[in-house]
Order: C-alpha cells, then structure tokens, then sequence
C-alpha cells in the first residue's frame, strides 16, 4: 500500500533546493540593503521637513505601506514594459520593452516596500542620538554631513540593528512572492518539483523546512553581531577576594566626539 505521505521525497526536495537558495538570498540581500539606504533618504527628508520633498516622501510611503506586495509585484511587472515603450516613442530610445529582467523588477519592488517601513525604524534611531554628542561635534568645526556619518549614523546603527535585522529576515521570507513574476527561487522551483508527480505537501514542506533552516542560521548569525556591537568595554579582571575597582565614566558630548575624532587622525 502506497504512503500517504513521501518522507523521501521530503528530503530529496530540501537538497534540489538548495542551488536555488542563493537566488533567494541575492533578493533578501539587494532588498533589504537598498531599501534601507532609500529609508535612509526618506528619514531625513522627513526629519528636515523640506517643503516639497516631504510631502512627496509621505505619499510614496503610504502608497508602499497601504497596498500588498504582491500586488506592486504584479503592478510593476506589467508596468515596466508600458514605461520603455513610451521612453521609446518620446525619446526616440530603441529598447527592449520585454528584455528586463524579472529579478530586477522584483528586487526593486522589495526595496521600494522594505524603505517604506525601515524608513520610521531609521528615523526614530537618528532621533535616538544623544543630542549632546551632535552639538559638540558641531563646535568642534563638524560639518552637517560629517556630524551625520560619524556621529549620528553609526550612533544610531547600534539602536536599528536589531529591528533592521527582522527586517531582512520578513524580507527573506517574502522574497518567496517573486515567483509570481517568473523568478525560479525556492518557491518557485519547489512548485515545479511538486508538479512532476504532484507531491506537492512533499515539496512546499521541504520549502518550509529550508526557509526556517535559513532564518536560524541568519538569527544566529545576526546574535552574534548584536552582542558584539552592544559590547560594553571593561575594566581589568577582578580576582578572586579583590574589590573591583568602580569603571571609568564614559566621556559624553565633547569629550566623546573629541576622542573619536582623535582617534580617527591618528598619530601625530
């Protein structure tokens, strides 16, 4: 008598899978990376609360956060081909309005969506910055844009990360999505290998045994990452029947920026 379920084909689909991880990643990675420098633009715009710009901003990222991913997928796939064609007939451009790639248009999509909402996350870090610590970079001499890759940016890195981290794990996961726009990643590929002799239960669970494979493995990773920039500097040992010596105060507002900085020129 016949199985109900293949617990074979549940692992001989987990390893066909496996090549088609990278794909995965490559849309998780390109993502996640660009859609938070373009949250990045969008926290400062809407922190400089620039007159024009801001309300552009604003009305790009409700329109990002108030519609469903899969539907800017199927919008912008069928949209790029409308915008090369009209390039074309008003720039007199000889493209190919069916040769762009389907990776590239949902990368894209996913960036677009993923500033949207790391947008709010990037700005309340930036809020976040001892304000002590800009001002005394400023009366150091610090210009605007110094102030901000220096002091403010890697300040609030620190306090984004971890969220910024779930982030790139709900992005890994919704890269599963492209498939609908002909990407062969693991979804994609995982409904293939179900339709060769309809084991699809089989195949959609090695699916979810590899995505949930993937996202211990970037917890982990991400874990260790976490601890060592929240790493607090330490004093000497404390041996054993010894009192341990009160910890150096952190220098904060001009001390601080001041020893970075001096840190920064190096020797002299």
């Amino acid at each position: 008598m016949e199985s109900i379920i293949d617990f074979g084909a549940i692992g001989s689909y987990a390893l066909q899978l496996i090549p088609y991880i990278p794909v995965t990643l490559a849309l998780a990675v390109l993502a996640t990376a660009f859609g938070i420098i373009v949250g990045l633009v969008f926290a400062l715009i809407k922190m400089a609360r620039t007159p024009v710009l801001s309300q552009i901003a604003a009305v790009i990222v409700s329109y990002l956060r108030g519609t469903p991913i899969l539907v800017q997928l199927l919008l912008n796939i069928n949209a790029m081909p409308i915008f090369v064609i009209w390039s074309n007939q008003t720039f007199g451009t000889n493209w190919d309005a069916l040769a762009l790639s389907p990776f590239i248009v949902a990368t894209f999509t996913f960036a677009l969506n993923e500033a949207a909402y790391a947008s709010e996350t990037i700005r309340a870090s930036l809020l976040s910055v001892d304000r002590r610590e800009i001002e005394a970079a400023q009366s150091l001499g610090m210009t605007p844009w110094q102030t901000l890759t220096r002091i403010t940016i890697p300040n609030a890195t620190v306090v984004a990360f971890p969220t910024l981290v779930n982030h790139f794990i709900g992005m890994l996961k919704q890269s599963s999505l492209a498939f609908v726009v002909s990407v062969i990643e693991i979804t994609a590929f995982a409904k293939i290998l179900g339709g060769r002799d309809y084991r699809y239960f089989e195949a959609y669970l090695a699916t979810a045994i590899v995505y949930w494979a993937m996202t211990v493995i970037v917890e982990q990773i991400t874990r260790r990452m976490e601890a060592r920039l929240s790493l607090p500097t330490t004093g000497p040992r404390k041996r054993k029947g010894q009192v341990a010596a009160a910890p150096e105060p952190t220098p904060v507002g001009s001390a601080a920026v001041a020893s970075r900085v001096d840190s920064e020129r190096g020797p002299a």
